[in-house]
């Protein structure tokens, strides 16, 4: 059986029009699944509006792509994402995980209020093992 390394990063937005920050955090460093078996990477955020928030992917030698979106209840290449305002989280899900999945997964968060300063705050965790296959 192989192993996928799915590797979640913390990405933080702030609005520089805003008095208060959103953020977003997930707390795997990383996660590694069997070929075939599910996945659920958390992501739990902090906003003081109502929320946008997104899965991006970054698969090996390719830029960052949107995965996912909460306005958009679809699937993407079998991930889903549910928002839960309650719990303030947007978790994402994926049944049957394959080896092109092995990729760098981030979780992001914007408020409704539309602003055109903004400054993007990476944080990766403390160790990160990138692992390709």
């Amino acid at each position: 059986m192989i192993l996928v390394p799915i590797l979640p990063f913390v990405v933080i937005f702030i609005l520089t029009e805003t008095t208060e920050a959103q953020s977003v955090t997930q707390p795997e460093d990383q996660v590694s699944v069997l070929e075939g078996s599910s996945v659920k990477l958390k992501c739990n955020y902090s906003v003081s509006t109502s929320p946008y928030l997104f899965w991006y992917v970054k698969y090996p030698k390719q830029g960052l792509q949107v995965l996912l979106r909460h306005t958009s209840e679809e699937s993407n290449k079998g991930f889903q994402a549910k928002l839960n305002k309650d719990e303030s989280s947007y978790h994402l899900r994926k049944l049957h995980v394959q080896e092109e999945d092995s990729a760098t997964y981030f979780c992001a968060v914007s408020d409704t209020v539309r602003v055109l300063t903004r400054e993007a705050e990476h944080k990766p965790p403390e160790t990160v093992f990138e692992m390709f296959l």
